[in-house]
């Protein structure tokens, strides 16, 4: 039998590795009776569930409601998918394992849209390219690009950070006020009816014991929720002692790609529930992620296996 490898020499932060049947223990030496086997793409990986949580990023009503983002066709969009896994096998499997559920949603106040840079501005507004790829100051082309690159944006959305929306048609034929772009409080940064149901319900469970925490909710003013020092969620989760984070909802490569990258450089350790996050980016954006995080910046996984995930 092979000797077990310790990865880390931090006393705090280690994974024990298990050659013999090739399982990364994360728990970093707990002795919980709530640990679970999570099957990985590349290793059978043991959480604890009592020092793990479920980041649901982004899953409001700006990126989700058809109101505001109808389908295109008859297949599901990767948004739609995502919201499926989640509310049919992702949130009931960490609820049943007593893995905490936190929401991160864009939620921005005046003083956020003050500081705002101007790369962040640009993401949510409509800024065209020069006709026929020509600038303003001459017949100069601007640098090529490969086909379909440039991103058209419907401007009855993207209409810029705090900016009001206007009266949004729900499916029922009733209209609501869509608020301001990503504010707090409003229509269009509140939680996804299903997801918001989720949340609610969660507020509502007897919370007798340590497996049956309501779900928090933490705002974020930039793509990525764990940047810079000192936000409410890393100070959440240092007081919580949170140390694995199962990733999901939109946009893979964009929001919860960047948070997930943010935990990783601070130490956390991440698994992608691949059919738990979704985006609309072409070219292989889904894959390059899905490569990049079971090579680079943790595991991947999908909710299913977290539902089936078996006790240590």
């Amino acid at each position: 039998m092979a000797p077990t490898k310790r990865i880390g020499k931090d006393s705090t932060n280690f994974w024990i590795y298990e050659p013999d049947s090739g399982t990364i223990d994360l728990s970093r030496g707990s002795r919980s009776k709530q640990l679970i086997n999570l099957e990985t793409t590349t290793q059978t990986t043991q959480i604890d569930t009592e020092k793990s949580a479920l980041l649901l990023i982004d899953l409001q009503n700006f990126f989700l409601n058809p109101a505001v983002r109808p389908r295109v066709g008859d297949k599901p969009t990767p948004a739609e998918a995502a919201t499926r896994a989640l509310l049919s096998a992702g949130i009931p499997a960490a609820r049943h394992h007593g893995i905490r559920v936190i929401w991160l949603c864009w939620g921005l106040t005046e003083d956020d849209l003050i500081s705002m840079p101007p790369a962040a501005i640009r993401s949510f507004g409509c800024y065209e390219t020069s006709p026929a790829g020509k600038n303003h100051v001459g017949e100069k082309r601007l640098l090529p690009s490969a086909p379909n690159m440039i991103r058209t944006k419907n401007p009855a959305l993207y209409k810029g950070l705090g900016v009001d929306l206007g009266s949004v048609e729900l499916s029922d034929n009733n209209r609501v006020p869509g608020g301001r772009v990503l504010m707090r409080d409003s229509w269009n940064a509140a939680l996804f009816d299903p997801f918001n149901e989720e949340y609610n319900s969660s507020q509502d469970m007897p919370h007798d014991n340590a497996r049956s925490k309501p779900d928090v909710l933490f705002h974020k003013n930039r793509m990525s929720g764990l940047w810079g020092s000192g936000s409410e969620l890393e100070s959440f989760l240092q007081q919580e002692g949170i140390t694995t984070l199962l990733f999901g909802g939109v946009n893979t490569d964009q929001c919860v790609g960047s948070t997930l990258t943010d935990a990783f450089s601070k130490g956390y350790d991440c698994i992608l529930l691949r059919d738990g996050v979704g985006t609309s980016t072409p070219f292989g954006a889904s894959e390059v992620w899905e490569w990049n995080v079971m090579n680079c910046w943790g595991f991947v996984s999908t909710c299913d296996a977290l539902k089936n995930a078996s006790t240590y």
